[in-house]
């Protein structure tokens, strides 16, 4: 029989090349997220509500479905024009989607959607079962 080392060099090297893969992927998920747009979704009684941070972005730029039992909504954010040299940049850009889970079916046919001060809001009409 024989013994087999553990801890070899190349172990410990091949559990850094994973770290790193994996701290790559925490990094690639966080600056997705970084980029989403803040909600608030609220159970009105008769209606569902998202408020949709998007300030900067026309409505005519959201694209806004309800389809199998979720809300979507997609936009692109442009990046800002200036004339100079950018210091740093905190905002995010290009193109995001954020769903949300429908607790009860909704009538499409009433849904509504405004943009205002940089806020999307959409209603979306509980479905009256007869």
């Amino acid at each position: 029989m024989s013994i087999e080392k553990f801890g070899t060099a190349g172990d410990v090297q091949e559990l850094l090349a994973v770290r790193d893969h994996i701290e790559a992927l925490v990094e690639q998920a966080n600056a997705k997220q970084a980029n989403l747009p803040k909600a608030d979704f609220l159970d009105r009684g008769d209606a569902f509500q998202l408020h949709l941070e998007v300030p900067g972005i026309d409505q005519a730029d959201l694209e806004i479905a309800v389809e199998d039992g979720e809300l979507l909504v997609a936009g692109l954010r442009e990046p800002p024009l200036f004339d100079g040299r950018m210091l740093f940049s905190e905002r995010g850009v290009g193109p995001f989607q954020r769903s949300f889970a429908l607790p009860s079916p909704v009538s499409k046919d009433l849904a509504t959607a405004y943009l205002a001060g940089g806020v999307l809001t959409v209603t979306l009409p509980k479905l009256v079962e007869s």
